[in-house]
């Protein structure tokens, strides 16, 4: 009994500071989360993509889309095999890949979700008033190995949507909820002598 109080009163610490703004709310949920998930700023696991192969799609994909959203008729937006999408983050022999055609993609589907207009997700219109032009609140990305095989979604705060440095730090856990079956998703299409980079 005396872990469990010892549980919920650090629970309820840090639920406190994250509320005054103290400790990002990415940091209660990588806590509650627990596993190997953790909170920071994704630009210190940023790397240099040339340094990495370039990624295309074997086939148009039916996006994953959890249950629930499926459920109320929404999904994520297909993955077509026109998207070249590039290796952007590395840790822990992890590695997430990013395609720009897709994040617009998505930001349209999550800003349509907010009923929010989508002026925002047009990058070449922005705003320094407003969040148009600034795209989707975070940014999505992919979890892939060096065959090409997905094996979950990531979503990190897009830093032109948040002011407060504690609202830049994001939430890191693979998102695995859907359909991911059918691997590998993805085939090399250039700077494949770079793949040994993955293979470390």
């Amino acid at each position: 009994m005396k872990i469990t109080s010892d549980i919920l009163k650090s629970s309820g610490a840090i639920l406190f500071l994250a509320m005054a703004g103290c400790v990002p709310q990415s940091a209660y949920h990588a806590y509650e989360a627990g596993g190997d998930s953790f909170a920071m700023n994704d630009k210190y696991l940023r790397v240099d993509p040339l340094d990495y192969p370039v990624f295309s799609s074997v086939r148009n994909i039916k996006g994953p889309t959890p249950g629930y959203m499926e459920d109320r008729g929404w999904r994520y937006p297909e993955i077509s095999r026109e998207y070249k999408w590039v290796v952007s983050h590395a840790f822990d022999g992890k590695y997430l890949v990013y395609s720009k055609e897709y994040d617009y993609e998505y930001c349209l589907f999550a800003e349509e979700w907010a009923k929010l207009p989508e002026e925002i997700c047009k990058i070449e219109e922005p705003s320094l008033l407003g969040p148009q032009g600034k795209g989707a609140r975070s940014n999505i990305y992919v979890y892939m190995r060096e065959d090409g095989s997905a094996y979950g979604f990531q979503f990190l705060r897009n830093p032109k949507r948040w002011v407060l440095k504690s609202d830049k730090v994001s939430f890191f856990r693979v998102s695995d909820r859907g359909d991911w079956s059918g691997q590998p998703w993805f085939k090399c299409v250039e700077r494949c002598e770079k793949l040994v980079n993955m293979m470390r």
